[in-house]
């Protein structure tokens, strides 16, 4: 095996135990210590429930009062739990100041879901270690991917050649992108592996890569967008809009930008 595929095995082992460790209630980690750390929220008052995605139950809540520290995130795996009962995994789906809604992984409501005493706590989050696991221990059975992978965790001193831009025959949309965006949108749409854009704030990255998309578009590719917030997503998912092109936006309808979903309506 690859040893940088071995390095980040060993990694994702450790940052489990870790979550393991940090997230455990017990006599080590108690409630009280957890909620002071951000990892627990309790008690929660159930203010709605409904059967959701795959029929999973879903459930609105309320916090007497907003958590002084808050470590959940929208996605974030959790556990609902009483005392005395065995808890239940799910995922929150999203938390704004002291309203939240989560999804549980069961075929029904806990019989306690609305008692007196019910919180929500982080839990290790093993469904998405366990998909990164499985993808890097079979990653050298993909020639294509692996010869990626190896190209990217190259250990000579030297990088390798970039790939040459070929002559440009590109018509583009976005006449007031200035030669360092016109060849990263070039470079985007001649490489068939994968490109880096990078520049610091303002720089124009997030119009560069609408030009691209508008241009891969073009030569009939289907483009999937994703980023690590929907701000970043709606920001490019409303360039694209404006320009004509139509898209359908995955996410939590909670967290989208208004003017997107508006000027989506608009179009329908």
């Amino acid at each position: 095996m690859h040893p940088h595929i071995q390095i980040l095995l060993r990694c994702i082992e450790l940052e489990e135990k870790e979550q393991v460790q940090r997230f455990s209630l017990d006599q080590q980690h108690t409630l009280k210590a957890l909620k002071a750390e951000g990892l627990a929220l309790h008690p929660i008052i159930v203010t709605r429930k409904n059967f959701g995605y795959a029929d999973y139950p879903e459930i609105s809540f309320k916090l007497n009062f907003p958590p002084e520290a808050n470590l959940f995130k929208d996605g974030a795996a959790i556990e609902c739990f009483i005392s005395g009962e065995e808890p239940v995994k799910g995922v929150l789906i999203s938390l704004d100041g002291k309203n939240g809604e989560f999804r549980l992984f069961a075929p029904d409501f806990p019989d306690w879901i609305e008692d007196d005493g019910v919180g929500l706590k982080l839990s290790p989050d093993t469904r998405t270690t366990s998909i990164m696991k499985k993808v890097l221990n079979e990653l050298e059975d993909n020639k294509p991917l692996f010869k990626l992978f190896e190209e990217l965790h190259n250990d000579r001193s030297t990088p390798s050649t970039p790939p040459q831009i070929k002559n440009n025959s590109l018509s583009f949309h976005n006449r007031e992108l200035n030669e360092s965006q016109q060849q990263a949108v070039i470079a985007i749409t001649q490489d068939e592996q994968i490109t880096i854009v990078h520049g610091p704030p303002g720089t124009g990255k997030t119009t560069t890569l609408i030009e691209a998309i508008i241009q891969l578009i073009k030569q009939g590719g289907k483009i999937l967008v994703s980023a690590p917030s929907n701000t970043a997503v709606d920001n490019i998912a409303k360039g694209l809009i404006q320009q004509g092109v139509q898209l359908l936006r995955v996410g939590n309808a909670s967290k989208q930008m208004k003017q997107s979903l508006l000027i989506l309506l608009k179009e329908d």
